[in-house]
């Protein structure tokens, strides 16, 4: 019998990210900068705006690096939180297993 191979092109298991950061977050960020520069209307306003906009990409950006999927993981360490403890250390006591 001859092996089934199913070609997918690198496009679809990449992350979507936009600038570097993760797509969605990066939206939020410039809706939420958007809407408080024009809603205020004011040159106060809009440097700050701009001075969120700049250091909300550029650590948006950092995080992209470390986990392409940050929002994502994040909403799954809450939900599986109480299950899956992610604390190692040297004193925990050794694990038993059903065979011991």
């Amino acid at each position: 019998m001859d092996a089934f191979e199913v070609t997918v092109h690198r496009s679809l298991t990449r992350p979507m990210l936009m600038m570097g950061g993760e797509r969605e977050l990066v939206l939020m960020l410039a809706m939420v900068c958007g809407i408080f520069i024009v809603s205020l209307f004011q040159l106060w306003a809009a440097i700050t705006g701009v001075a969120l906009w700049a250091v909300g990409v550029f650590a948006l950006q950092r995080a992209g690096e470390k986990d392409p999927q940050l929002s994502k993981t994040f909403i799954r360490s809450l939900r599986f939180g109480k299950l899956l403890r992610a604390q190692a250390t040297p004193f925990a006591a050794p694990s038993v297993g059903k065979g011991d």
